[in-house]
């Protein structure tokens, strides 16, 4: 008789009852029944055995099996819950800042599997809404939440918070995770939740007068991390071993390798004995360009592709995981010039260009000076007969702000104090609003407009921009092109990790410009990359609003006559963000 065929043998055996998801799971078929088979076991159905058991009582169980597991996929216990407590003091504290790069270090460290340094998103979602019922129930924190201020963040966030709020408000958003995470996603949930809860403890403070860290101690006490004296090398935070047992477990949780997840780590595990047998260790940052020549040196040439490539992800997984993510940047860089040769662009420049050329010059004109930021142009110019005051910061004044903003169609308001609560276009700043700032450094860029002795006055070219009654085309192109650069690139010498976002949106662009498909998708535990094409998005929605392209769907779509400027623009920004990464990286 023929051997029984194993369930862990055929991938698309486990089939879950229809409505029941696993909560934040990714990997291959046989890794989630693994995890399952200890709960089914409790359940009385050996998994050695699915094909035997009873279909109508495996159903059952399997819908018990997955709830208890999705519990503990919220639950952390031991150091586990540690590091969420500590992680997610870290995310409020830097939302209370406005610290938006620290919060993309953070949010991009943390993945679907926790590791020795940060949780899972599952635990980070699970502690965080279970905080907000505890914090909602008690009734001495109930003088102070009669109104939380939701930030303005984008609709879908902002709708998520307000679901948990009304369920955090019963008690009930832990027991309605489910609920959540299917309505609204793991990443939304968990950023809403974050957002939620830095606002709650706000409140609290506000109401009592109090610092936020104090309030803060108060709901969420810090846990005590400390680990087990061990004999590290200098700089390292674990042992080689538990770097890699991390690593495999990081490499599962990633679709495209997930199912070879276990060849990659023992290749990888190969190379760092070799280098350890140099006395070189893998693992510390400082020793990357001398291990690096010795891969070259060891691997066969027919091989070496695939071993940087494998050293790639290793890379990839540090600057994730790691605490120190900034250590890893010259490492990743080297690894990106060395394995570039084996990637082809997706883009065709000289298509792209040839195509934007195509379009006659007197309609590429004519929706070019249309665009607000080209007519405002003109406006601020004649504005700018008699110099005109600024801040200390070079900007337009609060009290200039309403008919500055109008020329480039703002409706804004400038105020000495927000009004609670917020109003929008109402800002204390010029420095509050992007667009503004971007169109007015545009313009300082081209030397249309210069700041000196706290005015501003008309630069050195603007007589050969706006001195005839016709802006010249080459001028009218080249405004809008470097809008485009300078708003992409305008935030990376304060927030260099905001390159992932800056690079993503060109690549949108691109892809918009060669009608070739959008990107894929973020992975919903993918915190990093939602993070990433979040903040995309809201560059895209910013470009849309100021005209210069269309949103279908939520990808970009740039009108044929804008089709030139923006390629430039775009040009100019990936010229900008090489020189950045030289700087920064190398």
């Amino acid at each position: 008789m023929t051997e029984s065929k194993s369930p862990f043998d055929d991938p698309g055996f486990l089939q879950l009852p229809p409505g029941v998801e696993i909560r934040h799971y990714s990997g291959p078929t046989a890794d989630l029944l693994e995890q399952l088979a200890p709960l089914l076991a409790d359940e009385g159905i050996d998994v050695e055995h699915l094909n035997e058991a009873d279909p109508e009582r495996l159903k059952a169980a399997m819908m018990r099996v997955v709830e208890r597991h999705n519990l503990e996929l919220s639950t952390p216990v031991g150091e586990q819950r540690v590091r969420t407590v500590n992680t997610l003091r870290e995310l409020l504290t830097a939302h209370h800042a406005q610290d938006g790069a620290q919060i993309q270090v953070l949010f991009g460290s943390i993945g679907p599997v926790p590791t020795r340094h940060r949780p899972s998103s599952g635990h980070l979602t699970g502690v965080t809404v279970e905080t907000l019922d505890t914090i909602y129930r008690n009734e001495q924190y109930h003088p102070a939440l009669h109104v939380i201020e939701i930030p303005k963040v984008e609709t879908t966030t902002r709708a998520a918070a307000q679901h948990i709020l009304g369920l955090a408000a019963k008690g009930r958003a832990f027991r309605s995770l489910d609920a959540l995470l299917g309505e609204h996603g793991g990443f939304e949930v968990s950023r809403a939740g974050v957002l939620l809860l830095t606002a709650t403890v706000q409140a609290i403070a506000h109401h009592r007068d109090a610092d936020f860290d104090e309030i803060l101690d108060e709901v969420l006490p810090a846990q005590d991390d400390e680990q087990p004296a061990e004999e590290l090398p200098g700089g390292l935070r674990a042992t080689p071993q538990q770097y890699l047992s991390d690593f495999e477990t990081w490499v599962k949780s990633q679709s495209e390798v997930s199912d070879i997840a276990s060849k990659v780590v023992e290749i990888f595990a190969t190379m760092v004995d070799e280098a350890h047998d140099v006395d070189l260790n893998p693992h510390d940052p400082e020793d990357f360009d001398d291990w690096m020549l010795l891969v070259h040196e060891r691997t066969d040439p027919k091989y070496l592709g695939t071993a940087l490539e494998i050293v790639k992800y290793y890379l990839q997984f540090r600057l994730r995981t790691s605490l120190e993510p900034e250590r890893w940047h010259h490492a990743h860089a080297q690894i990106t010039d060395l394995t570039l040769p084996h990637e082809e662009s997706p883009w065709d420049f000289e298509l792209i260009y040839d195509t934007a050329q195509q379009v006659a010059v007197d309609e590429r004109y004519a929706t070019i000076v249309d665009l607000p930021i080209v007519s405002g142009s003109r406006q601020l110019y004649e504005w700018l007969a008699t110099p005109r005051p600024v801040t200390e910061e070079g900007a337009p004044k609060r009290d200039d702000l309403r008919l500055v903003g109008q020329m480039i169609g703002l409706e804004l308001h400038g105020v000495a104090e927000l009004p609670s609560p917020p109003v929008r276009g109402y800002v204390t700043s010029a420095l509050d609003v992007p667009e503004l700032m971007i169109w007015w450094w545009t313009l300082q860029e081209l030397g249309m407009l210069t700041i000196g002795d706290s005015v501003a006055q008309r630069g050195p070219t603007a007589e050969e921009y706006f001195g005839a009654e016709r802006l010249p085309f080459e001028g009218a192109e080249g405004l809008v092109a470097t809008y485009v650069k300078i708003f992409l690139v305008h935030a990376l010498e304060y927030a260099p990790l905001e390159i992932s976002s800056v690079g993503h949106t060109i690549a949108r662009l691109l892809n918009a410009l060669q009608a070739l498909p959008p990107l894929d998708p973020p992975g919903a535990d993918d915190f990093r990359a939602q993070m990433v094409h979040q903040r995309s998005d809201e560059y895209l929605h910013s470009m849309a609003s100021m005209e210069l392209i269309e949103l279908d769907r939520g990808e970009p779509r740039v009108p044929s006559p804008l089709a030139a400027a923006t390629f430039y623009g775009l040009m100019m920004a990936m010229d900008h963000i090489d020189d950045l990464l030289d700087q920064h990286f190398s």
